[in-house]
């Protein structure tokens, strides 16, 4: 197994522009109109409910979701924008590559691309591939699926998958 896996450093912001715009394009169709307003009464709970608003409000606020109390009236609504970014705000580890060994080794910070793996994919087993680029069989897996459901390898020609220039020219070649 490749000694030489490691985290993404960089991301390929054409790809994560056009998801963020999905992304607060669904969100707005979705929340857009997403409001609740409810009578209340303050009851036994006055001077908690006094205390406790503004830290309520603050705290939603910070997720998307505002709060509102007026003349015994509670109103909640969704800010599209606000929610989705607090949402989908990629927490958590960042996407691994896997890097060339024998380009690593010279200094040469070159990753395997969709090209590349398309191509081996045509005489190597998963196991096989896995173990070549240095990736644990269940994020190759991971990696695959999302290879097998891009617009890349849905617009390939089937009858030359062999061809590496071919591979190459085919926009949506990112890093696997």
């Amino acid at each position: 197994m490749i000694v030489n896996y490691h985290n993404l450093c960089y991301n390929d912001r054409e790809v994560l522009e056009m998801r963020k715009y999905q992304a607060e394009k669904k969100a707005k169709s979705e929340y857009g109109e997403c409001r609740l307003c409810y009578k209340v009464s303050d009851g036994c709970c006055k001077k908690q409910n006094k205390e406790n608003l503004e830290k309520m409000k603050e705290a939603l606020k910070a997720v998307g979701v505002y709060l509102d109390v007026e003349n015994g009236e509670l109103r909640l609504w969704v800010y599209p924008e606000g929610y989705i970014r607090t949402k989908e705000r990629h927490a958590g580890r960042r996407k691994n590559i896997a890097w060339k060994q024998k380009e690593y080794g010279k200094g040469n910070y070159e990753s395997y691309k969709y090209s590349d793996i398309v191509r081996m994919m045509q005489s190597m087993k998963d196991q096989d591939l896995a173990d070549k680029i240095g990736m644990p069989i269940a994020t190759f897996y991971r990696h695959k699926k999302a290879l097998k459901e891009s617009d890349y390898y849905k617009s390939l020609d089937l009858n030359r998958l062999n061809e590496k220039k071919y591979l190459e020219s085919v926009p949506g070649n990112y890093n696997f």
